[in-house]
């Protein structure tokens, strides 16, 4: 009886683990914002303040973007309900 060749098994890539890819962990992957859409809004809002006033015009921008996003997430809950 001819034995089946099964080296592709070991020439696998390694599984992904808990911690990401390649044991890197992403947190943005991890992390999800807690609260309702409006809360969520609001430390955005925060979030962005403290950048601008710290000199960081680009993550404020980012905050803000998030900020907006949520808030239309609050008004799409508010038109369904």
């Amino acid at each position: 009886m001819i034995k089946k060749n099964n080296s592709f098994r070991r020439n696998r890539p390694k599984s992904l683990n808990k911690n990401g890819i390649n044991g890197y962990e992403n947190k943005t992957f991890k992390q999800k914002p807690k609260g309702n859409p409006l809360e969520i809004k609001m430390k955005y809002e925060s979030l962005a303040k403290d950048a601008s006033s710290a000199g960081d015009k680009v993550a404020a921008e980012n905050y803000m973007q998030h900020a907006e996003h949520f808030l239309r997430i609050n008004n799409s809950n508010k038109k369904t309900d």
